[in-house]
């Protein structure tokens, strides 16, 4: 088996990839509100008309990074291989896996973003959007350990159960400064075994 190494980034890449974690750093630190495409493009060592070259907005640094965190939510292709395969313990492994655990920074955003969704209707819509999305794979997994191919509503409530233990595991993280892995943990066992 040989090592394929990953194409290089492009300068324009790369530029985008630290204006996106110089965004993320900042909203976390000061909110959305509080941070400005100035405030971002001097952080990144850029001047502003060379930030709006990757970016047209601020929204566009947010949804760049709520679809950069999706993608790091959940491996699609190992839900579809363990799917395709009937593999329960891949499956299994899959929405272990799906969680986000111990991500202060990450929790933090979660947070921010949900309040933006509240005052920012495009904000709304790709965050809607990501949420649909890993309901149905969640949804999918559930079906799938219960030996469907076909998602109904008992699928249905148990990633809506699932999703419930998350976003109650994130504000209570974040809030309350708690850790709550294990709780979390047992739920999320316990739902998979409900699924059995």
């Amino acid at each position: 088996m040989t090592n394929v190494d990953a194409p290089a980034l492009t300068r324009a890449e790369m530029r985008r990839n630290t204006i996106k974690e110089v965004a993320r750093r900042l909203f976390v630190e000061n909110g959305f509100h509080a941070t400005g495409i100035a405030i971002i493009a001097r952080e990144s060592g850029l001047a502003v008309q060379q930030l709006y070259r990757d970016f047209s907005s601020k929204e566009d640094i947010i949804a760049a990074i709520v679809e950069a965190n999706c993608e790091r939510i959940g491996n699609q292709e190992a839900l579809a291989t363990a799917l395709a395969n009937k593999d329960r313990e891949a499956i299994i492994g899959w929405l272990v896996s799906t969680p986000s655990r111990d991500d202060e920074l990450g929790d933090r955003l979660f947070l921010e973003i949900i309040a933006e969704v509240t005052r920012n209707e495009r904000i709304r819509a790709i965050f809607l959007e990501v949420r649909s999305q890993a309901f149905e794979n969640i949804s999918r997994a559930f079906a799938g350990l219960m030996g469907s191919d076909v998602v109904d509503d008992k699928h249905r409530a148990l990633a809506h159960a699932f999703m419930l233990i998350e976003l109650g595991s994130v504000c209570t993280r974040t809030l309350h400064q708690e850790s709550v892995k294990t709780t979390s943990d047992r739920l999320i066992i316990s739902l998979i075994e409900g699924a059995r």
